[in-house]
């Protein structure tokens, strides 16, 4: 165990190189395209469960119906509007809701685990021991690109173009839920990451941003690109769903690979914030489907929704990768150099402390700033 690390920069040494980086992304978007092309085959095995519910459904509004209009009561006119919703759309729901129980269940459990500093700890050791032993110039070149596109410029891109353009269409609703998927997942990081107050591995970061649990990257990337893919995918065929879905699993989590491997979170830090993401997307996605149902394809226009999103995205990371990654590269690396230079250490909380730009680092070395917007 204690040659772990050395036979793993050796390992990078001989065989991890950009050709072979490549492959290994493009054979996971591979799986995840095949392992999504499954979902059709699933519902087409679901259909004859789906249209026996259906019936049963129709007969429950039916008689429900009839005793409501006898002897009207709330609890039987709120249960008539349930029925009278199609059981496909029932039963998204209740898988909405399974989800999110899921992941708030996993991140209370994360959020536990880490506060006890147990078992998840130590494989968060692990895991960032494994990572950083594997540092090249290369990869910190990808992984810093890959990084800014769940960074502060990129999703504030998105964000605005995509709220401005729903305006635009009048999708007034639709509009409201996407800002509030946004704010609400942003509230929420902020407040966890003050209640945690846990210290990242190494940090370019100052002020509340210097804490690291959930991952604000791994949390705005699910948000942002997962709550577009739900909107682009409503009212979609699965030729259209598939591919968008896998395009967005795939940029999501090498966001989160990236983070880890520039040391700014440990593991549990990522997979609290793909839960918190994924219960956000959930809740939200329920409500605007049982509350409002989907907006009118034509007002929605997914295709160009899609198109507005990805000029964001192009347009921002351009300015990104022109103007601020080679000091963004540096500042990593910097930091990345540190740690390296360091033994280390578990993950530690700052109880009662106020973050300050000196605690980079757990205060062994200099304070590094940034000029991104934090995540």
């Amino acid at each position: 165990m204690t040659d772990m690390p050395a036979r793993a920069g050796a390992f990078a040494q001989h065989w991890l190189t950009p050709g072979a980086a490549l492959g290994l992304l493009a054979l996971f978007a591979l799986v995840t395209l095949l392992l999504l092309s499954l979902v059709p085959l699933l519902v087409a095995l679901l259909r004859p469960l789906v249209r026996w519910l259906e019936r049963w459904r129709v007969w429950g509004a039916g008689a429900l119906s009839a005793r409501v209009a006898a002897r009207p009561r709330r609890l039987g006119a709120i249960t008539l509007r349930v029925l009278e919703r199609d059981v496909a759309e029932l039963l998204l729901v209740l898988l909405a809701g399974a989800v999110l129980l899921g992941c708030g269940s996993a991140l209370f459990w994360l959020a536990g685990e880490v506060a006890e500093n147990a078992q998840v700890v130590r494989l968060d050791q692990r895991v960032f021991a494994g990572l950083r032993a594997l540092r090249s110039d290369w990869l910190d070149l990808a992984m810093v690109a890959v990084t800014e596109l769940g960074g502060g410029r990129v999703a504030v891109a998105v964000g605005v173009a995509v709220f401005a353009w729903l305006c635009w269409r009048r999708a007034w609703v639709v509009a409201l839920y996407w800002a509030g998927a946004l704010l609400g997942a942003r509230a929420c990081v902020m407040a966890l990451k003050l209640a945690m107050a846990r210290v990242r591995p190494a940090s370019i970061y100052s002020g509340l941003e210097s804490y690291s649990f959930p991952s604000g990257h791994a949390t705005s990337s699910m948000v942002t690109y997962g709550f577009l893919a739900f909107l682009m995918c409503l009212r979609q065929p699965w030729r259209v769903r598939i591919p968008v879905l896998a395009l967005t699993v795939v940029a999501v989590a090498a966001i989160g690979v990236s983070r880890l491997y520039l040391g700014m979170h440990w593991l549990s830090d990522v997979a609290a914030g793909y839960a918190l993401g994924l219960a956000w997307i959930a809740l939200l996605g329920a409500a605007y489907i049982t509350l409002h149902g989907p907006a009118a394809q034509d007002s929605v226009a997914p295709s160009r929704l899609g198109t507005v999103a990805a000029v964001a995205v192009v347009a921002a990371f351009g300015y990104v990768a022109w103007f601020r990654l080679p000091d963004t590269l540096e500042r990593y690396r910097l930091a990345g150099d540190a740690t390296l230079a360091t033994p280390l250490q578990p993950p530690m909380f700052a109880a009662g402390a106020t973050p300050a730009t000196g605690r980079s680092c757990d205060g062994r070395c200099p304070a590094l700033r940034s000029d991104s917007p934090p995540r």
